[in-house]
């Protein structure tokens, strides 16, 4: 009798114990769902996210530690970076339209001498606040806009090349005119200022290049409300210009340097004119119907083969 007590009295207080355990397993199990998709949210939801985080960390140690260490502020600069170089590529299947044809139509060179201009005038910008400041975020000032340097002097080399209105090249020419100035300009601001006086107008200078590349697309706009045709607006380099001034923005934000977030919203506000007139008043020249498709498919196939085959060009007039 006496042992059966103790065993009793044994098996009471393990059910004692128990007892708190059992209530707490009881709350913790996932509810009862009848269809599969809700018992299988249902088994992932009770998957410790130790064990998720253990198992990339594990299998995919190079993806996990890439994923990991992104920031906002790196997914923006990477941005940056992308959206400069699409801007920057954008005009060349117009430019290696020129080449074929040996003629540049009735396009105007100010975008192109923006490029180039912007190109140089920001990768310098960003080198010597990196050199003044110490700052390493502006070096992504350098590395979105080297590539533009160099294909806008392409770019605008080929435009000389091949112009054959004389009122274009002339106004070609007061471009380079103005570029060179404001680059004597600098040089001898440079020498003659401190540091940081300098700096600050190098970048002012930087941020007013901005704002001409971002009107340079409407020099053509009253030719167009006369006309009634856009073909002389660059549809692929306003849609380009439109969608990386957006994340310029942000980047300029994040940087607090109004002198990049000014010119940049005035390159958005124009891009949107540019697009309503492309969209308003489109070319009516049968010869030129299908440029916008070749550029556009000329893109495509410079950033992957998700382009496809190219078309052969059609028979024009």
């Amino acid at each position: 009798p006496e042992a059966s007590s103790g065993a009793a009295e044994g098996d009471q207080a393990r059910g004692a114990a128990a007892g708190p355990v059992a209530a707490g397993l009881k709350r913790a199990a996932p509810p009862m769902i009848s269809d599969s998709s809700g018992a299988a949210a249902a088994a992932v939801a009770v998957i410790p996210r130790a064990v998720v985080k253990g198992f990339w960390a594990e299998y995919f140690p190079l993806l996990y530690g890439e994923l990991s260490a992104l920031t906002f502020v790196g997914v923006v600069k990477s941005l940056c970076v992308l959206s400069n170089i699409v801007v920057q590529v954008s005009p060349l299947p117009q430019v290696r339209r020129w080449e074929r044809r040996g003629c540049t139509g009735e396009t105007d060179a100010a975008p192109f001498v923006s490029i180039a201009f912007g190109g140089w005038q920001w990768s310098f910008y960003g080198s010597f606040a990196w050199w003044v400041t110490q700052r390493g975020g502006f070096l992504v000032l350098v590395q979105s806009n080297c590539l533009g340097a160099v294909l806008g002097t392409y770019y605008t080399s080929a435009y000389l090349r091949h112009c054959r209105s004389p009122q274009s090249m002339n106004n070609a020419n007061r471009y380079l005119s103005a570029v060179a100035s404001l680059a004597v300009f600098q040089v001898c601001c440079m020498c003659m200022l401190p540091m940081e006086r300098a700096l600050f107008l190098v970048g002012v200078i930087a941020s007013f290049c901005s704002f001409v590349g971002a009107l340079s697309m409407l020099v053509t706009v009253p030719q167009v409300l006369r006309t009634r045709n856009s073909q002389s607006i660059p549809g692929p380099y306003a849609f380009a210009q439109f969608a990386g001034s957006i994340v310029w923005m942000v980047c300029g934000f994040l940087l607090a340097d109004p002198l990049v977030v000014y010119p940049n919203i005035t390159a958005v506000c124009s891009s949107c004119v540019c697009l309503l007139l492309k969209h308003r008043f489109p070319s009516d020249d049968p010869s030129r119907a299908d440029d916008g498709e070749d550029d556009l498919r000329g893109l495509l196939e410079i950033f992957g083969p998700c382009g496809g085959r190219r078309k052969p060009p059609s028979k024009r007039a």
